[in-house]
């Protein structure tokens, strides 16, 4: 515990417990990116334009903690999402991830609510959503700016009908 800091040395310890942030353990081999599961998504921007990708789905512990490690590029259209389930607190960091990535954070109703544009390769800082997130969205540095994605936006998984009951997404911030 933080001496003089039980109220810090608690939230640190929370934080702690409900992050994403993870690394590989010694005996969990790199999988190739083949190996994912993949389905396609769409985010629905405000100025209604329809944005499809073809991702890579992060579902289990341990495609979540490799993610996009190692990758030498993401080519446009091709994304990568975290499914979380429950909606959690989810914290991202850019270790052994060699390329820029914007984070898109989504909330239970499929609503944008925090935009991390151009996480810097290699950092080991974290990156959160704000409040309850059950996706992330993985996508090529500066995609979001080039393309006009925003907080607000709605991001759609049409293959499984998700969200299942969308709630209006608005500039949370």
């Amino acid at each position: 515990m933080i001496r003089g800091r039980p109220l810090l040395a608690a939230a640190l310890l929370c934080l702690g417990l409900v992050s994403s942030v993870s690394t590989l353990s010694a005996d969990e081999a790199i999988r190739p990116l083949s190996s994912f599961p993949r389905e396609r998504i769409a985010i629905e921007t405000r100025s209604a334009r329809r944005h499809v990708f073809d991702a890579w789905r992060a579902d289990t512990d341990a495609t979540r903690a490799q993610g996009l490690m190692y990758v030498k590029s993401l080519p446009p259209g091709q994304a990568m999402i975290f499914v979380y389930s429950p909606a959690q607190y989810v914290a991202m960091w850019m270790k052994n991830t060699l390329i820029p990535l914007d984070m898109l954070f989504v909330d239970p109703a499929g609503c944008i609510v925090t935009v991390h544009e151009r996480a810097q390769p290699g950092s080991l800082d974290t990156i959160e959503g704000d409040g309850p997130i059950v996706l992330v969205v993985e996508l090529a540095g500066g995609s979001a700016a080039n393309l006009g994605i925003g907080l607000g936006d709605r991001v759609t998984r049409p293959e499984i009908g998700w969200p299942r009951d969308p709630r209006p997404c608005g500039v949370l911030h």
